[in-house]
């Protein structure tokens, strides 16, 4: 079938059943984040995703996709054509077992801040950590928890670098001289550093301040909490 026509019947499904405005509704209320961030994550302006969800504004292929992805549910879930809200499985391709490679990467003194930004005393290396992705090139620990549950406080970071992230990637950076693990933003001309936890509010990058992309977050590895024990 020809793209276009399988455009069209999507936008007639979503036009007929206004199955997708309600289940997109259904899931920002579930999922308990502010429209204004979920737009940041999508790369789509609030007012946008305010016409998504009233059914007043059909939105792209690309966009239904994205949500769905966000979000981890299936895009037929998405349209109302099924209520099992798993996303399809692709066919797997089994090539045998292969051996990863495992190589070492610096972990550096300083620790990235989720929080309100971490002012690094030393920047070297102070202990070397295996993983098994070539990308990765340095680690670092985080501290604070603006990032929570998604990096929580003393989490280790392992970061590619990365001089042009797209949006909704998570980025650690230089900001005005302090080190930042926050999601990336770009609209137009300016800069936002996102946190995950809704009480920390957002940093908008000042043009004439400092600003670094160290790399992005491409594998996180969370340090086991102890459990606090009472006796008697």
């Amino acid at each position: 079938m020809h793209f276009y026509s399988q455009y069209a019947i999507i936008i007639f499904t979503i036009s007929k059943h206004r199955d997708f405005s309600k289940r997109l509704d259904e899931l920002l209320i579930n999922y308990g984040y502010s429209q204004r961030k979920i737009a940041f994550l999508l790369g789509i302006s609030p007012s946008a995703l305010s016409l998504y969800r009233s059914g007043k504004r059909t939105p792209s292929i690309d966009t239904i996709k994205k949500i769905a992805n966000l979000f981890g549910v299936s895009v037929s879930y998405l349209l109302g054509e099924t209520n099992d809200p798993t996303p399809e499985k692709k066919p797997e391709v089994k090539l045998g077992p292969m051996k990863k490679p495992v190589k070492m990467v610096p972990v550096f003194s300083t620790s990235v801040s989720a929080g309100s930004g971490a002012f690094p005393d030393a920047f070297y290396p102070i202990d070397t950590v295996p993983i098994d992705r070539p990308d990765v090139k340095y680690a670092f620990k985080v501290e604070g928890k603006s990032m929570e549950p998604i990096i929580q406080d003393g989490s280790i970071v392992y970061v590619a670098p990365d001089p042009d992230p797209g949006n909704g990637e998570i980025v650690v950076c230089i900001y005005d001289g302090f080190f930042y693990v926050k999601y990336f933003y770009r609209e137009k001309d300016r800069i936002f550093l996102i946190s995950e936890n809704p009480e920390y509010v957002d940093i908008m990058v000042d043009p004439n301040e400092r600003f670094e992309i160290i790399g992005v977050v491409v594998e996180i590895r969370h340090t086991p909490k102890r459990k606090k024990i009472k006796k008697g």
